[in-house]
């Protein structure tokens, strides 16, 4: 084995093999997880299980809307009108996550490998259900904002404005007149935004209303009295996904909304917690993560399954936010 060496003295100074990694043990670090955000979408709308034994479909109906019509004394009533209903159908489908470790990996690694695959793989099943479900924003008839507006407090107010006052009729008075207090949603609202979103209204509360102010230190501890929406923005931030209720909407935070790709713009929502709804199926042996041990293979299989279904279970409770979310600088 070569060492450091003079011709003329023998060893200088210490003796360092120049093929370490035949003599030495080398120090590896904890395996790193990759950050992957928590899911919150299921919990965050209804969640209507469809229990075993009840069929493979999941059948919502909505009743509709009956009209008062003056009358004239002495004169029959003859406004028969049918009590009718519309019926939204959910059918579940099977959505799966699978990992292979083999057993030779098993008994080498220092990691529990097991272990950290599966939350690896909940947490993949938990991007799925709420991009699937974000994926329904852009159902919604009506819309506030636009590609390029700047997310703002008067965007939210704006939405629960519209979801306050129902469908709107301008057209004939008899028109207007069946079409007022119809589908008017009472709340309380609920908002669904992405981490960009939230960044653009905390500098509008905090810097002022113009979409080009800025957060400064003059803002912190100004902005609003102690234990106040704009105080906490100023002091600690938002750092649960449950930003706190804001313009009369209850906001989220979720980094796995459904992405717009073609330029910056976001689609969020602000509306009713039933407005959107997720079936998951219930039955033995679901939502575990299951093993199979494959001889042939000499590994294991890991194999995590949930069946679920979900729609837009009713239009006039929710509202499309489409939202310019540019990286933000400032």
């Amino acid at each position: 084995m070569p060492i450091n060496s003079t011709a003329s003295s023998g060893l200088a100074g210490a003796t360092i093999p120049t093929t370490p990694g035949n003599l030495l043990k080398l120090m590896i670090a904890s395996a790193r997880m990759t950050p992957q955000a928590d899911g919150n979408l299921t919990e965050i709308f209804l969640k209507d299980p469809l229990p075993q034994g009840m069929g493979t479909t999941y059948n919502s109906p909505k009743f509709g809307t009956l009209i008062a019509s003056s009358l004239t004394q002495g004169v029959d009533m003859t406004q028969q009108q049918a009590l009718t209903a519309t019926n939204i159908v959910v059918t579940p489908a099977e959505v799966g996550v699978q990992g292979i470790i083999t057993r030779k990996s098993i008994a080498q690694w220092s990691e529990p490998a097991a272990e950290r695959a599966g939350v690896i793989m909940r947490q993949a099943m938990d991007r799925k259900k709420d991009i699937d479900i974000s994926g329904l924003f852009a159902g919604f008839s009506r819309i506030t904002g636009t590609a390029t507006t700047v997310p703002s407090l008067g965007v939210i107010t704006a939405s629960v404005a519209l979801l306050a006052s129902g469908p709107q009729v301008p057209a004939t008075a008899v028109a207007q007149a069946a079409g007022l207090g119809y589908d008017v949603q009472q709340g309380p609202f609920i908002g669904v935004v992405s981490p960009v979103t939230v960044h653009y209204l905390t500098r509008g509360l905090l810097g002022g209303p113009s979409t080009t102010a800025s957060v400064t230190t003059a803002s912190i501890g100004l902005s609003g009295s102690p234990g106040s929406l704009q105080d906490q923005a100023a002091r600690g931030g938002f750092q649960n996904s449950r930003i706190g209720e804001l313009g009369g909407a209850m906001l989220y935070r979720n980094a796995n909304l459904a992405k717009i790709a073609s330029n910056d713009e976001s689609n969020s929502f602000i509306g009713t917690k039933d407005a959107i709804v997720f079936v998951p199926m219930d039955y033995d042996a679901l939502g575990d993560i299951d093993t199979e041990v494959d001889k042939s293979l000499r590994a294991i299989e890991l194999n995590y399954i949930e069946d679920y279904g979900f729609a837009e279970l009713d239009d006039a409770k929710g509202i499309l936010v489409k939202l310019n979310n540019a990286p933000p600088t400032s």
